[in-house]
């Protein structure tokens, strides 16, 4: 560098905004009002530089990742010297680098002895922010203007001072104002806590010597990139997966293709081939688009590269205007989430072939998300918002993980009694591992999980559902099977039970929902699997005796406990010399 440098200093530059952002995060989840903001954690807080690249972000949702680059980055490209000290931008416009409208992003710039030195940076899902739908995600929008409010990048504060006009219209739109400001209050609380910690560095280290350190971390975490990137077999890889339907057209399947190249320390991600715009809100925009690919990218690096903007650098991206990943406007995208997951089942299928031991078999995804709208027995409105998730697949040291967010993301779940507690109306009836649905493979997936819900309103409700992976299931790997698909009915086993899908219906009081998500997909084959592995999985009742038979060539003693080693060797080369055919 020319100067006296530290790479010891360096690290603990990162790890005081490590520790800065973990201070947001805190911030945010004690001042929240939201579960799926306080319980979830659906929300991501970080640093930028001056000129918006990523400095570190949190352990948060990582399908918010790289949001907030583009967001500056148009912010001072559009806005030429309106960027002062103690003003606070606020936008979740898709169509400006935001993901879908009820994502709402905030950053607030870090001033230095009059100059622009960085950003603060948090934000994350809303409970409501008006539209057609009780939650604003409905699947059958024709536009964005019916999805909500839509913010371009503007000030929530201009040098200090509150719009109150843009305070007014917040909370006429949402049908939850109070729950949606304070969460808003939260990220704006957070990020005035970021700029207290950041300018700590400045005092300590001194304005130019900090900018120094920061532009080598982010050159030093592209030279770890570009390093691991070498270590991968270059060529040209190539995979596809599909969506059941748009949303509005059932029999319309609609499939993302994707050609990953690697060429020496470079990486080009290439969608060309996928198609085009759907006429409902299942489309997914560039800059979610984008987050979904460096959350990938980063899964075939070592834990050793840090989450900042250099690791980004040596990827090129490639997503055709006009298709599902990068529709045009006014396009509408409020169930981007269920396509994000998608591409993200064929960002990891794609790079199996390339780092197979460092990726696993489909999850189950999280394309479930419901919304519950109505009023309980105090007469109070309410909206439930929950993601039902599933499990992972199979991975080559082990098994998928049950009842757990995907890999693209880094979520919890709403703990029950928290949610009956917000919200007396709604029941949790049943919540259940169900047998015999994993993806088979010598590691197998996750098993599927059930959950219903009685919707116990004093008058009818409404229910906003997004789902997927119902005509198939999760694949699996390297000779892995795949899970099961997706089953979602109001009041199963009942006379007047329906199948549903993506929909918006009423709800009457006494209804049951259930959902049954799908298995995770499998890894190797499942011939290959510890005959331990799979009696241990008859009695935890993942698997029945049955299956274990007839899929892994598994076969119990007389006690019907015991693995009979003798059987179940004869058995397997019978299976497998069956494939063979």
């Amino acid at each position: 560098m020319g100067r006296e440098f530290s790479i010891i200093k360096m690290q603990l530059i990162d790890n005081f905004l490590s520790a800065a952002v973990d201070e947001m995060m805190q911030a945010v989840v004690r001042t929240s009002l939201s579960p799926i903001t306080r319980e979830v954690f659906d929300f991501q807080c970080g640093f930028c530089r001056a000129d918006g690249e990523i400095l570190l972000e949190g352990e948060g949702t990582y399908i918010h990742s790289l949001i907030y680059q583009n967001l500056i980055e148009n912010w001072l490209r559009e806005n030429p010297g309106e960027t002062h000290p103690g003003d606070v931008m606020i936008t979740n416009d898709p169509y400006s680098g935001a993901a879908h409208l009820p994502d709402v992003y905030i950053f607030r710039p870090i001033f230095s002895e009059g100059k622009l030195f960085a950003w603060a940076v948090g934000g994350g899902h809303q409970r409501d922010v008006g539209g057609m739908t009780p939650g604003s995600c409905p699947t059958n929008a024709t536009e964005i203007h019916q999805e909500g409010l839509r913010l371009p990048p503007m000030k929530l504060y201009n040098q200090g001072t509150p719009n109150k006009t843009l305070f007014t219209i917040l909370k006429a739109a949402s049908r939850t104002p109070e729950i949606v400001l304070a969460d808003i209050s939260a990220y704006v609380g957070a990020c005035t806590v970021a700029e207290k910690r950041f300018l700590e560095l400045v005092d300590e280290h001194g304005a130019s010597t900090l900018d120094r350190y920061l532009a080598e971390l982010l050159d030093y975490t592209e030279r770890l990139a570009r390093a691991e990137i070498t270590t991968m077999p270059d060529g040209k890889y190539y995979f596809e997966d599909k969506l059941d339907d748009d949303g509005v057209n059932l029999k319309n399947e609609v499939t993302i293709r994707l050609t990953i190249t690697v060429d020496g320390d470079e990486l080009v991600y290439d969608f060309d081939g996928t198609d085009p715009q759907v006429a409902s809100s299942m489309n997914n925009p560039l800059g979610s688009t984008r987050s979904a690919v460096v959350t990938a990218v980063r899964s075939m690096m070592g834990g050793d590269v840090p989450r900042n903007g250099g690791a980004w650098r040596p990827v090129t991206l490639n997503v055709p205007v006009g298709s599902l990943l990068n529709p045009q406007f006014p396009a509408p995208v409020a169930s981007r989430g269920g396509t994000a997951q998608r591409l993200s089942d064929v960002l990891l299928g794609c790079q199996c072939q390339i780092r197979p031991a460092r990726m696993l078999a489909c999850s189950s995804g999280v394309d479930t998300l419901l919304n519950i709208a109505g009023t309980d027995v105090n007469g109070d409105r309410f909206i439930l918002t929950e993601c039902c998730w599933g499990g992972w697949g199979g991975r080559n040291t082990c098994d998928g993980i049950e009842f757990i967010t995907p890999p693209s993301h880094n979520n919890s779940n709403t703990p029950i009694e928290i949610s009956e507690q917000m919200y007396p109306a709604i029941l949790y009836n049943c919540h259940e591992f169900v047998a015999d649905t994993e993806g088979a493979g010598k590691f197998r997936g996750a098993v599927a999980l059930r959950r219903e819900w009685i919707y116990q309103g004093v008058k009818d409700g409404i229910l906003q559902l997004r789902v997927d992976r119902r005509t198939s299931g999760p694949y699996g790997i390297l000779g892995g099977e795949s899970g099961t698909p997706l089953i979602a009915t109001i009041n199963p086993n009942k006379e007047e039970m329906i199948d549903i899908g993506k929909t918006t219906i009423t709800i009457h009081p006494g209804d049951i929902l259930r959902i049954q998500v799908a298995g995770a997909g499998g890894w190797g084959l499942a011939c290959d699997r510890d005959p331990s592995a799979v009696r241990k999985d008859i009695i935890n009742q993942f698997v029945t005796a049955k299956r274990a038979k007839e899929v892994y060539g598994v076969v119990l003693g007389q006690d019907g406990h015991s693995v009979d080693d003798t059987k179940t060797a004869v058995l397997r080369e019978k299976l497998k010399n069956k494939s063979r055919l």
